[in-house]
């Protein structure tokens, strides 16, 4: 992949008017630290620094349909941390997290979200599970230790409850982001490909089904597809016979490239359609006659921006093996990274629970740098706001790359490839 030198950006006759994301989204636990090695003596500085440890539990979906998406997280978790304590921490204090696998349920996710939120020693807690999160609205409510989507996923509770910090875009924006981008991509038929693990997947097809008809893109119907089957020839067949020229793939990459590969396979010549952790660059790349636009709600991967490289430079240094050409992957780095700049920026004399929720709620208008896709502002006592925007782009099997796609007005105030698109809205 290239590092340095200007990349492309392509410019969609018409513009968007909306583009939007979706996160795909007795418990093991892991400390990231032992995770992958670190090899420059980032331990021997960790050790070294002066304050007390921030301790941050991260309640992740290492197992079940989605486990993706955890692995993911937990990869980049822990090379945030390392690239954190090896560059003076934050604010003197190392950081240390505490990985813990919700195993894809809810009375798994609950199990863990509350061992941590009861442990005194928690200063914040991060979560990346999708088929759970919005079922757990009661167990967040009064929470005193802060708690971050390290992903998008939905906005409930992210957006309902106060305490929850959301950066990125929930799975309602996407559904109508899946119609806008077929609709700015010139297609005419729309099909949806969406998990069936999770009823939400189901639903949200059919309201962006919906919002494509008032597009004038003629939904042709939703297939449910199981990470567990074994081959996909009856809906990709189904798709085909409908003369389908866009399929969005609202379900996670390892079962996209399947599912994909299986279409190309019995004769299908459309684009598909992916977001987030429904894309991996590398795993697609390998498919032949992989043709796709995309949606991400992390931050473009394959930015010159500088930091951008230093994303790319420490997930190869720290998690060589770790799924990173991802938009769930950027999105989880650009959340911890939100959760250091509040605290660099509150300098509390003491970090604990309560100082990281003050730390929190003094964040306005904050994008760093780019990273996020929209200004974020946090109020006490009240929930986050939703996310109306994200980063759209074209990649076919064979780019070295993704190609940006400019938005017509930069969403958050940045340039080149960090420049973001928003949903238009009325108010």
């Amino acid at each position: 992949m290239k590092v340095n030198g200007r990349r492309r950006t392509a410019q969609i006759v018409g513009g968007l008017a909306a583009v939007a994301t979706f996160a795909l989204a007795g418990c093991g636990s892991d400390n990231t630290s032992g995770a992958t090695q670190a090899k420059d003596g980032a331990r021997s500085t960790a050790a070294a620094l002066s304050g007390t440890p921030i301790k941050i539990g991260y309640a992740a979906s290492m197992s079940g349909a989605q486990a993706s998406n955890g692995l993911s997280g937990k990869a980049v978790a822990h090379a945030w941390q390392e690239y954190t304590n090896a560059h003076g921490g934050i604010l003197g204090h190392p950081v240390e997290i505490t990985t813990t696998d919700t195993k894809n349920t809810v009375p798994g996710a609950t199990a863990v979200v509350k061992s941590f939120m009861t442990d005194s020693d928690v200063d914040a807690v991060f979560m990346t599970d999708l088929v759970a999160e919005s079922a757990m609205s009661d167990t967040f409510k009064g929470t005193d230790v802060a708690v971050i989507s390290a992903n998008g996923a939905t906005n409930v509770p992210w957006t309902t409850v106060p305490g929850l910090f959301q950066d990125v875009s929930g799975a309602e924006y996407a559904a109508q982001a899946y119609a806008d981008v077929a609709k700015a991509t010139g297609a005419k038929k729309l099909g949806w490909a969406v998990c069936a693990e999770v009823a939400n997947c189901q639903l949200n097809s059919e309201n962006g089904s919906a919002y494509a008809e008032t597009l004038g893109v003629a939904p042709v119907g939703t297939q449910l597809v199981s990470a567990s089957a074994s081959d996909y020839t009856a809906p990709c067949l189904s798709f085909i016979r409908k003369g389908t020229d866009s399929i969005a793939m609202y379900i996670g990459y390892t079962t996209g490239t399947r599912f994909a590969a299986d279409c190309l396979q019995q004769g299908y010549t459309g684009r598909f359609l992916t977001a987030n952790s429904g894309f991996d660059q590398t795993a697609f790349g390998k498919i032949s006659g992989f043709k796709s636009y995309g949606t991400t709600e992390g931050f473009p991967w394959w930015a010159d921006d500088p930091a951008v490289v230093t994303y790319r430079d420490a997930m190869a240094k720290y998690s060589p093996d770790g799924a990173w050409q991802t938009g769930n992957a950027t999105a989880v780095w650009s959340s911890f990274e939100l959760f250091k700049k509040a605290l660099e920026d509150a300098k509390p004399t003491t970090v604990d629970r309560a100082a990281v929720l003050d730390a929190m709620y003094q964040v306005k208008d904050e994008t760093l740098g780019g990273l996020l896709a929209q200004p974020v502002t946090y109020t006490k006592g009240q929930p986050s706001k939703p996310v109306m925007c994200s980063w759209f782009f074209k990649f076919d099997a064979g780019d070295d790359e993704p190609t940006s796609v400019a938005p017509a007005t930069s969403g958050n105030g940045a340039t080149g490839d960090l420049a973001s698109t928003c949903k238009k809205t009325d108010d």
